[in-house]
């Protein structure tokens, strides 16, 4: 699960190059069973990822 509301404005870590992805990076946002989670633009690799 993503935890957009991080209190370091980030959503995570990139699952492929492992760069701090910006909230301001997010594509969509949603709700699922375990809360909400995002989709994001990865400022370093370029790929669209669910930040971890």
């Amino acid at each position: 699960m993503t935890d957009v509301d991080s209190a370091d404005g980030t959503l995570g870590e990139c699952p492929n190059c492992g760069a701090r992805i910006p909230e301001s990076a997010v594509l969509i946002e949603y709700e699922d069973g375990d809360g909400r989670s995002a989709y994001a633009d990865c400022p370093e690799c370029s790929d669209v990822v669910k930040p971890e």
